[in-house]
Parts: C-alpha cells; sequence; structure tokens
C-alpha cells in the first residue's frame, strides 16, 4: 500500500496504473494521478475545524488571505457526496474517532481519487461506525467516485460477501482483475470469517 502511494520506494516489481508502468516518488505525485491512501493512524489535526484539516496544505485563498468560508462550503458539498453529517466548522478534536475517520475519507475523495487505498480503516472504530464506514466505501463504488478499495484483512470479513474490492484497475493481489471478496479470502492465511 506505502509504495502504490508514494510513501516507500518500491524494490522490485511493477505497479500499473490506468495501463501504463509508474513509480510515484512521493505522495504528491500520487494524489495528482489520483492515488490517495487512507491511513489506520489518523493525520488529523486536533486544533483545527475539520474544513481546514481537509484542505491542509491546499487552502482556498482570497487575496493573501485563507478563506475559511470557501474551505467550509467545499467540505460541506464532500460530506453531500458521501451522505454524512459532520459540520465543517467543527473543531477536529470534538469529534468521535469514527466521525474523523469519515473526514479522512472526504479528504481523500476531495483529491478527486480515483484509488483509494484503506490502511486498516476499522482498528479504531466501534462496530456501527465499521458499519457507516463500509457504507460509504459502496457508496463511493456504486457512485463511480473512486476505483479501488483495499481493506486490510480484519475488515475483509466484515464486508457482504460478493462485493467486489476493485473495479477497472489492474490489481495483482489474485492475478486476476476485479477479485471478489471471496477471492481474497482464499489467499489470505488464517483468515477468520468474523
Amino acid at each position: 500500500m506505502k509504495v502504490l502511494t508514494g510513501i516507500y520506494k518500491k524494490d522490485s516489481g511493477t505497479i500499473t496504473y490506468e495501463g501504463k508502468e509508474v513509480e510515484f516518488k512521493n505522495t504528491k505525485e500520487a494524489q495528482d494521478a489520483g492515488v490517495v491512501i487512507v491511513h489506520q493512524e489518523l493525520n488529523m489535526l486536533g486544533h483545527l475545524t475539520v474544513a481546514q484539516n481537509l484542505f491542509i496544505g491546499r487552502e482556498f485563498m482570497n487575496g493573501v488571505k485563507i478563506d475559511d468560508k470557501k474551505m467550509n462550503e467545499e467540505a460541506k458539498k464532500l460530506f453531500d457526496k458521501l451522505n454524512v453529517d459532520i459540520d465543517p466548522t467543527e473543531t477536529m478534536a470534538n469529534l468521535t474517532v469514527g466521525k474523523q475517520q469519515m473526514c479522512e475519507i472526504a479528504k481523500a475523495v476531495s483529491f478527486d481519487a480515483k484509488v483509494i487505498v484503506f490502511d486498516e480503516p476499522s482498528a479504531a472504530l466501534t462496530e456501527s461506525e465499521i458499519e457507516e464506514m463500509f457504507k460509504i466505501i459502496r457508496d463511493l463504488k456504486k457512485k463511480d467516485l473512486c476505483q479501488m478499495a483495499n481493506i486490510s484483512t480484519y475488515t475483509i470479513g466484515k464486508m457482504n460477501r460478493g462485493d467486489n474490492i476493485t473495479t477497472d484497475v489492474l490489481v495483482r493481489i489474485c492475478g486476476a482483475l476485479d477479485c471478489s471478496i471471496e477471492d481474497i479470502m482464499e489467499i489470505i492465511p488464517n483468515n477468520s470469517e468474523n
């Protein structure tokens, strides 16, 4: 996952993306190409607002000033697209861990991601938050807002059987395009059905 998203440099093998061999030198290159990761560890600054966190490093400007109003409007549009009820003006530290994870997903979508890689996204979530997160992931796929979600071993068992986690993206996990959960469960050693 970290090689695919430009965090680490690969030492062997190839990555084929949109029909071409690629090697992203850093996360910005990957993001610019539409490949984004949602990390297990939340990557937000608690003292900033939700909108400020979503657009940190890519702030909307009004002259030389940061345009918080525009960021709040754009964050609201993202949450509406994801069917998530989060106030963009809320301080990040006031949100539950589950809501913060939804903000991480919204941030990934804000990059116009074609591929979103999820790294153990449910590790710190409650069962209801996990269900909400998977609903968002399914909606992203259904709306064609992203092409792929790479889910950890722990969370694969939580997805409905028959869910496909890749679409039109060459992913050499199973040696096949468009792997189903069943395909992946067969190749994961010591997988559990919980």
